[in-house]
């Protein structure tokens, strides 16, 4: 039995722009990484490190230059099969929603994205916003919620097809430290309690403490150091994943 969720072999991605005068950004440079079924696993970086790329080409939102990419048992080709991505879903930390549809509303939408309907749906969406804390928030509109909220929604939508395998990008952006902590909570019960793998970016030093089993610094397109809290911070002779980070970031 295959116990490999996500199998990532020398992925390279490189941004492309201009049409008089080309540009290229080198985004990704080679990475390889392995994530195993049931894991809670960390990526963190400074801005620009190529986290969210990553996620992007796991997601099959963009595609890769060259490499080798297996998951949930799938090999991908240059083409991302729809059915492995019925299996799969990402919540951003700046979530976008259709504006003027209520909290209730943009579930059942994403819902029938992924070709559910009818009572089924229905009683999943219920479901959704109880398990977030969304239900006194049901008919107001995207619009008119709070940061934090719109978060709950983003993590209410990533459920909605009950994913074997979750990205989170940034999933506290911007929040204020209790709703930070009722998003991690939330989190640990997807992956404990629901049995689903989560790969998690995050600046937030605190959450991947918290949260991650194992983690992978990226910096530069390229994944510097990989293990546990307590690898990485003997790595490099820290006290905490904070002076961790920092140590990381600074090396060439």
């Amino acid at each position: 039995m295959d116990e490999t969720a996500v199998k990532a072999q020398g992925i390279i991605k490189t941004y492309r722009s201009g049409i008089f005068k080309k540009r290229e950004t080198k985004a990704l440079l080679g990475i390889d990484l392995e994530v195993r079924k049931g894991e809670l696993f960390g990526i963190l970086g400074p801005n620009g490190a190529g986290k969210t790329t990553f996620l992007n080409i796991i997601m099959g939102i963009l595609g890769r230059d060259s490499g080798t990419l297996l998951i949930l048992g799938e090999q991908i080709a240059r083409s991302f099969p729809e059915r492995l991505k019925m299996r799969m879903n990402m919540s951003s930390g700046n979530a976008n929603f259709p504006w003027s549809l209520t909290v209730r509303e943009n579930i059942i939408f994403y819902g029938m994205l992924y070709g559910m309907g009818g009572a089924k749906l229905s009683k999943k969406a219920d479901e959704l916003m109880e398990f977030v804390s969304l239900e006194q928030y049901k008919d107001r509109r995207f619009d008119e919620l709070s940061t934090g909220n719109k978060q709950k929604l983003a993590l209410a939508k990533s459920l909605i097809n009950s994913p074997e395998l979750l990205l989170l990008d940034e999933p506290t952006t911007g929040m204020d430290p209790d709703i930070s902590a009722k998003i991690r909570a939330m989190i640990k019960d997807i992956n404990k309690n629901r049995g689903i793998t989560v790969l998690l970016t995050t600046h937030y030093m605190k959450e991947a403490e918290e949260l991650c089993g194992r983690i992978a610094f990226i910096k530069g397109g390229a994944i510097r150091a990989l293990g546990t809290k307590e690898e990485l911070q003997t790595m490099v002779n820290a006290r905490d994943m904070e002076e961790a980070f920092i140590e990381l970031a600074a090396e060439e």
